[in-house]
């Protein structure tokens, strides 16, 4: 009986938080804000329209070279997580830095401060776990839920994926404005068997207390780390077309230049070809 207290009354709090933040895009969208955190996200709306993007992922096939090409031609640039620990190696710097795993947040935030040197977007729940956070930080409101679904307003809300912080970057792109977006390094594989961009990326303890949670919190007290990179590459897939769909909607062209991987969401594109065509037509897109 108090289950079912307990559930129906976190239904409630989660509608009227949802109200709430309505509410509050909706007089973020006329320009009204009184918090230096609502202001920030404003100004971030429709920044880049018309222009390009890279989303930076941390896949196994991201190389020193790609983000050094990135580098060279002045892109602008989406990085996340702990990427900061290939800075000593290459020159790129991302534009921006995205984290939305509250594990990261919680269990990292310090090495997060020292390590990320620009502007550092999080969703609500990571922003409330952080012990240390940086000065360049901006918080967006987020509502937890079991089916993803793309946000009409970032100034409102968005839902997490809760598979991959690359939906949060996707989504913040087409807030700013971007039309074009290309994807480096996301592989969509196995992120337990197959790692990222490096070895010993994440520390072992906490891949055990994520496993842990979600063994809880999915009820599968028996769940390997195999089985649960299974089930985020599944979920990512499923949020990814979603935002397929969303995109072909409003006009935005979102193309896969990862080598290889298991991402086919999106049109592939050659990262070697795209960036020597810039050469020869000597664009730039700042």
């Amino acid at each position: 009986m108090l289950f079912y207290i307990k559930k129906g009354i976190k239904a409630i709090l989660k509608q009227g938080l949802k109200v709430w933040y309505h509410f509050v895009g909706l007089f973020r969208c006329l320009g009204i804000t009184v918090t230096a955190n609502g202001k920030a996200l404003v100004s971030f709306r429709d920044q880049y329209k018309g222009k390009r993007c890279f989303l930076v992922g941390n896949g196994p096939s991201l190389s020193e070279a790609d983000l050094e090409e990135i580098h060279r031609h002045q892109e602008i640039s989406f990085a996340c997580n702990i990427i900061y620990r290939l800075y000593d190696k290459v020159s790129w710097r991302p534009t921006y830095h995205f984290i939305s795993d509250v594990i990261y947040t919680a269990g990292l935030s310090e090495d997060i401060v020292g390590g990320v040197d620009t502007t550092l977007f999080v969703n609500g729940d990571a922003y409330r776990e952080m012990k240390h956070r940086p000065k360049n930080l901006i918080y967006v409101n987020c509502l937890n839920q079991k089916k993803y679904k793309v946000s009409n307003n970032m100034l409102a809300y968005y839902i997490p994926a809760q598979a991959t912080v690359m939906t949060f970057m996707l989504e913040m792109a087409m807030f700013m404005g971007f039309r074009e977006i290309y994807l480096i390094g996301v592989d969509c594989t196995n992120s337990f068997t197959k790692g990222h961009f490096t070895e010993n990326y994440v520390p072992t303890e906490l891949d055990e207390y994520n496993l842990k949670r979600a063994r809880r919190t999915m009820n599968r007290p028996h769940m390997t780390l195999e089985e649960l990179g299974e089930y985020r590459k599944e979920r990512s897939i499923m949020a990814y077309q979603k935002i397929r769909d969303y995109a072909l909607e409003h006009g935005v062209k979102i193309y896969n230049a990862s080598r290889g991987g298991e991402l086919n969401v999106y049109e592939r594109v050659d990262f070697d070809a795209l960036m020597d065509e810039e050469i020869a037509h000597g664009n730039n897109t700042l």
